[in-house]
């Protein structure tokens, strides 16, 4: 193995990292060593603490067998490598610079310091007791999310105070297990009080955005910011439910060197480094204008094939690079106004109605695809004889498989993704 046998901790990789760590190229580079899995932190009964102390315990055993320590997931694998890394002196980014792009609402306050033409109002509600009309200086409608969002979880449109009532009930059904985490994790970082005032179960009700949305991915590196490329976001009809992502994106160059513009800004400020990220942004063509979402502290992983078609890098192979104290390269990728000949999209596999799972694709299936257009990546992410709901869903729809494919035009694109879908039989039947 590489670099005489020392290893890379990965900290709680999805089915998606397994799957990319997997491929023969990077384990022939890197000696890597998985620890949990983020399917076990979302299982009840799952105590992040404990997990987090005995990792640890484990590595501080063994402390000469490791380089490096890394998590690609957000949430909680990216904050619990941080506090490995920081407890045993190994390089990675700082849990405070995870933090702020984790926590929404102190993420809005360090945005709003650098950027604030690029930053919505916004203000924190706390959902521990019945909100009161006074306590919302913004006006309807609002956008509300959590202040530790997970997978578009309680984030929408709010169009009155009854509304706004209503959520509230909800949250404090539903956000629990991942605000008690998060705070948990915040707790056992050195981060001063000042950041505990707002717990990671508070709503965001912010000012309602509108435009095209799109998401620009870069890494931090040295100091140094360097953005890689706009990807479009497509939503189904009507809904908050996303589509398929394209890259490269179709707006004007001149408006995606203004995000990176932005984005270089914004991750300074932070202090993010040694990572991947990912800022999604609105533009709204009527006036203009840039308006900042959210941003993520790690690797858009469900974009990393649509990366490797169009510009042949590897976006795994270069956290693991940072990780290891390496400068990962890819400066020449960003440039929004060459030709790169083809386009890509990941395509979400979607229904609106709930149903147990009573067929999913085999590996001949999607052998034949792969048979079929070499360059797809197939994501499967459901399992026989389960209800959709039991996987990890938003609030308005059901995934149940990913494609990632390229071509040479959207056109293309679109009729090929066609062809791919009947290479992947699913059924359902109705939950009533």
């Amino acid at each position: 193995m590489s670099d005489g046998g020392k290893r890379i901790l990965v900290i709680c990789p999805t089915a998606r990292d397994r799957a990319h760590f997997s491929r023969p190229a990077i384990r022939r580079a890197y000696d890597l060593e998985f620890r949990g899995t983020d399917e076990a932190t979302h299982a009840p009964g799952f105590d992040g603490l404990q997990f987090l102390n005995e990792t640890i315990r484990m590595v501080q055993g063994r402390r000469e067998a490791f380089q490096a320590v890394v998590g690609i997931d957000d949430f909680p694998a990216c904050m619990m490598a941080a506090l490995v890394a920081e407890s045993l002196g190994l390089p990675s980014p700082s849990f405070e610079s995870l933090f702020l792009c984790q926590h929404k609402y102190y993420s809005r306050v360090r945005q709003r310091e650098v950027i604030p033409e690029a930053t919505p109002r916004f203000h924190a509600l706390d959902i521990s007791r019945d909100p009161a009309p006074s306590d919302l200086p913004l006006p309807f409608p609002v956008f509300i999310k959590p202040a530790k969002s997970y997978l578009s979880i309680l984030a929408r449109r709010i169009e009155s105070f009854p509304d706004l009532a209503r959520a509230v009930a909800e949250a404090r059904l539903r956000l629990a297990p991942v605000a008690h985490m998060f705070d948990a994790l915040l707790g056992a970082s050195t981060l001063d009080g000042n950041f505990r005032a707002i717990p990671g179960s508070a709503l965001i009700v912010e000012d309602l955005l509108s435009g095209h949305q799109v998401t620009l991915d870069g890494y931090a590196y040295g100091g140094q910011v360097v953005p890689l490329g706009v990807v479009d976001s497509f939503f189904f009809p009507g809904s908050l439910s996303f589509e398929r992502f394209e890259y490269p994106s179709r707006l004007p160059p001149g408006v995606q060197e203004r995000m990176a513009e932005v984005t270089k800004r914004v991750i300074q400020h932070i202090g993010l480094d040694r990572t991947f990220f990912d800022i999604e942004f609105f533009y709204r063509e009527e006036d203009d204008s840039i308006w900042l979402i959210e941003i993520n502290g790690r690797m858009s992983s469900q974009f990393a094939p649509l990366y490797r078609m169009v510009d042949g890098i590897d976006l795994y192979a270069m956290q693991l690079e940072m990780a290891l104290g390496r400068d990962p390269g890819g400066r020449e990728v960003w440039g929004p106004e060459r030709n790169r000949g083809l386009v890509s999209a990941s395509f979400v596999m979607r229904t609106f109605e709930n149903g147990v799972v009573r067929r999913i694709p085999s590996a001949e299936d999607v052998g034949r695809l792969e048979r079929r257009f070499p360059e797809a990546f197939v994501e499967i992410l459901v399992r026989e004889g389960e209800k959709l709901s039991d996987e990890l869903q938003d609030d308005e729809s059901y995934r149940y498989g990913l494609v990632a494919l390229a071509a040479e035009d959207r056109q293309a694109l679109l009729k090929r993704y066609d062809e791919a879908k009947n290479f992947l039989p699913f059924e359902f039947t109705p939950i009533r």
